[in-house]
């Protein structure tokens, strides 16, 4: 049987090794969801996986309670190499358009997550936790092996020093004659940047400063002003089409 026929599994990341006949003890809360949302039974069959590991098949044990082991079974799918990281570099913005942002971006293949803060920036922190906990389901939905890193929040002029400025970043600046994204990918397997501004957009300043960075490369997302959830997966979309098509 291959691996498409485990499709309709649910599958869970740990950090555990994953190894032929390993017994893989889940979290309480893994085991929770299994148990008493999902309403698992010893026997039933799961997926779990890992970057290093791959994907694995293993059957549900509740020897107790509170404790949920799986045993695993065989390999589903081998590790895969991420041949092109994918930064999204954006600011906080409100609650539900952050959850929406977090789980496309994951499904659109973003490695790297840069939350930085910016003049115009409505939201001035980031719960790290509940963000990383969203980027790991969106990662179990869509069949993805690896999980995306989040980055501590900084602010934009931090993020510009520290940033390596031999590596590109692809800046969505409304307004100003750039152009269009899509026209301009390079089609070497350097990491991608692509920077989204806030609600609102760059201030005057920060435009002055991105534009005086050798590294910064303005684009152009067409002629309509998108939202900031809009304009970070329209570039996302745009980088993972092209690539599609090589």
């Amino acid at each position: 049987m291959s691996a498409s026929d485990f499709f309709h599994l649910l599958r869970l990341h740990v950090s555990a090794p994953l190894v032929q006949e390993a017994a893989v003890t889940l979290s309480e809360a893994q085991g929770h969801y299994l148990r008493h949302v999902m309403r698992l039974e010893s026997g039933a069959q799961i997926r779990l996986f890992n970057q290093e590991q791959g994907e694995w098949l293993g059957t549900l044990e509740c020897p107790s309670k509170k404790l949920t082991v799986v045993q695993l079974l065989n390999l589903l799918r081998a590790p895969e190499v991420v041949l092109r990281q994918v930064h999204l570099v954006f600011s906080p913005i409100k609650k539900d358009r952050m959850d929406w942002l977090i789980e496309k971006a994951v499904e659109l293949g973003v490695t790297d997550l840069h939350p930085v803060l910016m003049r115009r920036s409505v939201m001035r922190d980031i719960k790290v936790e509940r963000v990383e906990a969203q980027i790991v389901e969106a990662a179990e939905q869509c069949e993805r092996l690896d999980i995306p890193r989040l980055y501590p929040l900084e602010s934009l002029p931090k993020f510009l020093k520290s940033h390596d400025g031999e590596q590109k970043i692809y800046a969505a600046l409304e307004r100003r004659e750039a152009p269009v994204l899509s026209e301009i990918f390079d089609r070497t397997l350097d990491p991608y940047f692509y920077m989204i501004g806030p609600e609102g957009g760059f201030d005057p300043e920060e435009i002055a400063l991105l534009c005086a960075q050798a590294c910064i490369v303005p684009v152009s997302l067409g002629a309509r002003i998108l939202r900031a959830e809009t304009a970070a997966l329209f570039g996302l979309s745009s980088f993972l089409y092209e690539n599609m098509k090589e």
